[in-house]
């Protein structure tokens, strides 16, 4: 009797940093052939197993990525799975690969539920893996690795656990590797205890506890809210030949800032610059995060200064979670700096925090008129961009410009508004009026009273009040009488001698004939 050969067993494929990251798009014009080589020669630099003897075997050489044939024809593989992906016919995708003549041996279909997997065709995977025995072949040790890693990537947990079983069952000895992507499938779950149990079944076989799967397990506690279990469990790796890395901590780190203990994150941060440790833009961007969820904007916008001091680039997300907790705890002069920054950066800002930022800033111009400006800057960048201009930050720019007297520049807003198809507000349109008739621009306030009819809306007492009083006083009785005829075909009735309060904000009645 022939003993069996030595098959190669799927490892650097099935690590966990790879789960979500396909090698291939399902564009069969855009293959990734170099990642595809690369791929494979690390699976042929770490593929070692026996398994039970099937009526058909294959040689190590068959899985021999390093040869060139070998990568060729999977390139072909994977190319052809992309393009029958397009057909949307599964059925038809599924008999033709059944019916290929390249596929003779346990090697062959390996690299074939290999490339199903990286191509997200995981139904036809597990198809072609249960008519496995129609073709006369036994799965060995790497034919279950794959398929734990297919279970895991469709999320069907309780499935990869039972395929793990049955490798353990048949006699097989999977990988360290295979162990983790099982453990970080569940841990990305919450199932954190089912994790537990996969990471001492891999030490009862004898493998030893890397950092990776540590680290995994620190994240699953971390995200079901168990942080003081896994700040524990940092704490027992450090002095231990699992010395905690940067990801470690930083998976804690996170753990505390989502449960409100960021002041506990910062203390961890600290401890890894005192062991040397170089810490990455993730940890200051959890704390960024922690904070603002905190209500502590101002400890946000400090860790921007923090991570330069420890020479880390703040990335996008880092400037963007610091002006969205400062905007939302209204720190606005501070929030109007981190803007200013990004701005300078080239970096592009939410068209939303835009626009609340112009808000506040308006606001805040009643008091301090120099933000005005910064409000006006802000607001004519968001038209720059193309961004469409809410409604609301339309009326609060109109009505801050007319307390601030740049009636021109609420005038020409004011139309910009309507031309959207904007409805503005009967008072926005009574403080443009008040306003431009307060500066003698009588013929503009009447074509603002113009513009409102043209929107839809109907003007208050209070436009034809102070519109009638200034035609008056300019002799154009004629227009006066006019418009005073209009507003009584309206139903508003004006009063005889308006008040002008070019500074009022108050909310102004509209009086109608009963």
């Amino acid at each position: 009797m022939v003993m069996p050969s030595s098959i190669p067993k799927c490892y650097h494929v099935l690590q966990p940093c790879t789960l979500n990251t396909p090698l291939f798009t399902n564009n069969a014009t855009k293959i990734n052939i170099h990642n595809i080589s690369i791929r494979a020669r690390k699976i042929a630099l770490s593929l070692s197993a026996t398994y039970p003897s099937p009526i058909k075997q294959t040689t190590t050489d068959d899985l021999n990525f390093e040869d060139r044939a070998t990568r060729i024809r999977i390139k072909g593989l994977v190319h052809r799975i992309a393009t029958l992906s397009f057909s949307n016919n599964k059925t038809q995708m599924l008999q033709i690969l059944e019916k290929d003549p390249e596929f003779q041996t346990i090697s062959d279909f390996n690299h074939l539920l290999m490339a199903l997997v990286i191509s997200q065709e995981l139904d036809i995977c597990l198809s072609i893996f249960a008519k496995l025995p129609s073709f006369q072949l036994v799965p060995d040790c790497c034919t279950h690795c794959i398929m734990i890693r297919c279970h895991c990537e469709k999320n069907d947990m309780d499935e990869a656990r039972r395929a793990l079983d049955t490798a353990l069952g048949k006699g097989f000895r999977p990988d360290a590797a295979t162990f983790t992507v099982l453990i970080n499938s569940l841990c990305k779950r919450g199932r954190v205890n089912k994790a537990r149990e996969a990471f001492e079944a891999m030490g009862r076989k004898g493998y030893e506890a890397s950092v990776l799967a540590q680290n995994c397990l620190l994240k699953g506690l971390s995200y079901v809210g168990k942080v003081d279990e896994a700040l524990e469990m940092l704490m027992g790796m450090k002095g231990t030949s699992l010395e905690p890395d940067v990801y470690s901590y930083a998976a804690v780190m996170d753990g505390l800032c989502k449960v409100g203990r960021s002041g506990d994150a910062m203390e961890l941060l600290d401890e890894v610059v005192e062991m040397g440790m170089v810490p990455n833009v993730v940890m200051f961007n959890t704390l960024i995060q922690g904070y603002s969820r905190e209500g502590r904007p101002m400890e946000c916008a400090a860790v921007l200064e923090l991570m330069r001091e420890h020479q880390c680039v703040p990335d996008y997300v880092s400037y963007h979670t610091v002006l969205h907790g400062l905007l939302k705890w209204n720190e606005v002069q501070a929030a109007l700096g981190v803007y200013r920054k990004m701005v300078g950066l080239g970096l592009e800002v939410d068209v939303r925090m835009m626009g609340t930022l112009v808000r506040r800033l308006c606001k805040r111009s009643r008091w301090k008129n120099s933000l005005l400006q910064d409000a006006y800057d802000v607001f004519e960048k968001m038209k720059e961009r193309g961004s469409v201009v809410d409604q609301r930050t339309f009326e609060v720019m109109v009505q801050a410009l007319c307390v601030g007297m740049r009636f021109d520049q609420a005038f020409a807003a004011l139309n910009e508004m309507v031309g959207l198809g904007y409805s503005p507000e009967v008072v926005t349109f009574d403080k443009v009026i008040l306003g431009l008739c307060a500066e003698g621009r009588v013929d503009d306030a009447v074509s603002t009273l113009v513009l409102l009819h043209a929107s839809g809306g109907i003007p208050s007492r209070f436009s034809y009040d102070v519109l009638i009083k200034e035609l008056n006083k300019e002799g154009k009785l004629f227009c006066a009488c006019n418009l005073f005829g209009a507003a009584l075909k309206l139903g508003v009735v004006p009063n005889r001698e308006p008040r002008l309060n070019v500074m009022g904000w108050e909310e102004l009645e509209v009086t109608r004939v009963s």
